[in-house]
């Protein structure tokens, strides 16, 4: 399925595929690296001037001119480093521009290239594990994410892992107009966000600066470096481009989990990691409960909640739901696979849930509820509990309550039900919520104080809460869909990824 609203992405993923086959610049660009010695190249690690001024610093930068050429070196046309010495600077200093290069590096490397001399776009060996005494590590989610933006910021961790086989070239198109960064690695966009100043924190990234490429421990090679520059014309509608794009599907879509392979998600804008929550988040992976079904999905394989159990995956809110107190808006979307009346065990079911710190401070469930036959299944936006059950009744005594309730919803094991609801202006105006099923609305949550009290924080969306059955292609959009986009969703031949991919 090949969607219009990518031709801000796909156009310069197409002229990066296009760049590597060959050895010159394309049409625009210009060489950096002559692919013969080290003109235009200088050595410097602004880490080690940060704090010097006077001689000391004016000697320190001549120290590092001197090792860059022990430590840099050309062999066939590849610009070498042996994880030591100072960085490679371009001469040069660079604004708005478009910048593409090849890399390959070696185990347990960590490396980067720094844009207006700034850190930095993220270059890992992904095949390391993530250790949780470094949480805001992550190797394993790949390369290309703006790691010295702050942790849970938009653009910080890749959106997906895009990392070649190890050993093999990877390829970069990088973007870069005012402070806004995009990164494609391979071809996949990864990176889209705006790129924190490391060096001062308040205030914006530096109109112009050198491109750095990182050395860190590991010998790591570049090839095909090339640059174009950016004028503020081309700039500003490039921009108005982007705009555009992130109104489409695609551009709102800020999750997406295949369950292909495990719980992680596949595609992301904040943390891509499956977390259980407790004292201390750890890393979800299934359980004998809980398993990955390679085959058993809507579109390849599909989480199994075998039977009722404590085991909870969750995604931590912070670029995915995007929970604010002023107008929260959001769409959740999934597949389900279940014949409730039978695989359901007793009490309530909750497959998705939005939580905060205190459920008395707002919570967003599915749920089939516990005691009838057949079981409802419902949707709620349950805000603070003195707005909608001011004394304290429980769930069932309460006669008015925030929620679609179906008394029958056409759910089997024998074929797949999507499921889609909505949040709009929550903790806003006239908010309000709707549900839908298999691509037409089941229903509307609507003139209710909708006001949550949560710690950011603490939000997570949390699956599986008490559910037996299947569940594929979890999705989050971090806005309202219209029907019409509900249905292009429940629509989509290959899943939620068509819309990330261009297929």
């Amino acid at each position: 399925m090949k969607l219009k609203h990518l031709t801000f992405l796909a156009v310069a993923v197409a002229f990066t595929l296009n760049a590597y086959a060959a050895t010159k610049p394309p049409k625009g660009f210009r060489a950096l690296f002559n692919g013969k010695d080290l003109s235009g190249w200088t050595g410097l690690n602004p880490h080690r001037i940060a704090k010097l001024s006077g001689e000391k610093r004016e000697a320190n930068l001549a120290q590092q001119k001197e090792e860059f050429a022990k430590h840099w070196t050309v062999e066939n046309g590849e610009l070498v480093n042996d994880g030591h010495g100072p960085y490679a600077n371009t001469v040069g200093e660079f604004g708005d521009m478009e910048f593409m290069l090849e890399y390959k590096t070696v185990a347990k490397a960590d490396s980067g290239i720094y844009l207006r001399y700034t850190p930095q776009v993220q270059i890992w060996d992904s095949g390391q594990a993530f250790d949780p005494e470094r949480p805001t590590r992550k190797p394993h989610l790949g390369s290309g994410g703006l790691f010295n933006n702050a942790p849970g910021s938009p653009g910080r961790d890749p959106m997906q892992h895009a990392d070649a086989s190890f050993g093999e070239w990877n390829q970069f198109f990088i973007r870069q107009i005012g402070g806004h960064t995009w990164v494609w690695l391979n071809g996949k966009l990864v990176a889209d966000g705006v790129m924190h100043n490391y060096w001062d924190r308040s205030k914006p990234l530096r109109a112009k600066g050198p491109i750095m490429l990182q050395t860190h421990g590991g010998e790591i090679r570049w090839r095909n470096i090339f640059v174009r520059e950016i004028g503020k014309a081309e700039g500003k509608k490039l921009l108005a481009e982007a705009r555009v794009a992130r109104q489409s599907l695609a551009g709102s879509l800020s999750l997406h989990a295949s369950f292909d392979k495990g719980l992680d998600a596949d595609y992301s804008r904040g943390d891509r990691s499956s977390y259980v929550r407790g004292k201390q988040l750890t890393r979800a992976v299934p359980t004998a409960d809980v398993v990955v079904d390679p085959k058993g999905g809507k579109f390849g394989g599909a989480l199994h909640f075998t039977k009722k159990n404590r085991f909870r995956p969750a995604y931590k809110h912070p670029g995915i739901l995007n929970y604010n107190d002023k107008s929260w808006n959001a769409t959740v979307s999934v597949w389900l696979r279940l014949t409730p009346d039978e695989d359901l065990e007793p009490g309530y079911c909750d497959p998705i849930q939005i939580v905060g710190d205190s459920s008395k401070n707002g919570f967003i469930f599915l749920e089939w509820s516990k005691d009838h036959s057949p079981r409802y299944f419902r949707y709620a936006i349950r805000p603070r509990m003195d707005i909608w059950n001011p004394d304290n009744l429980g769930w069932e005594q309460v006669k008015k309550r925030p929620m679609v309730q179906l008394s029958r919803a056409p759910f089997s094991r024998d074929k797949w039900t999507h499921v889609a609801f909505t949040l709009e202006n929550v903790n806003g105006k006239k908010p309000k919520g709707s549900l839908y099923m298999n691509g037409r609305p089941q229903g509307t949550i609507e003139n209710w104080d909708l006001s949550f009290e949560w710690n950011p924080a603490q939000v997570f969306l949390v699956l599986g809460a008490s559910y037996v059955g299947h569940l594929d292609e979890l999705a989050v959009f971090d806005r309202v869909l219209t029907a019409e986009e509900v249905g292009t969703v429940y629509r989509l031949k290959d899943g939620v990824r068509d819309l990330y991919t261009g297929h």
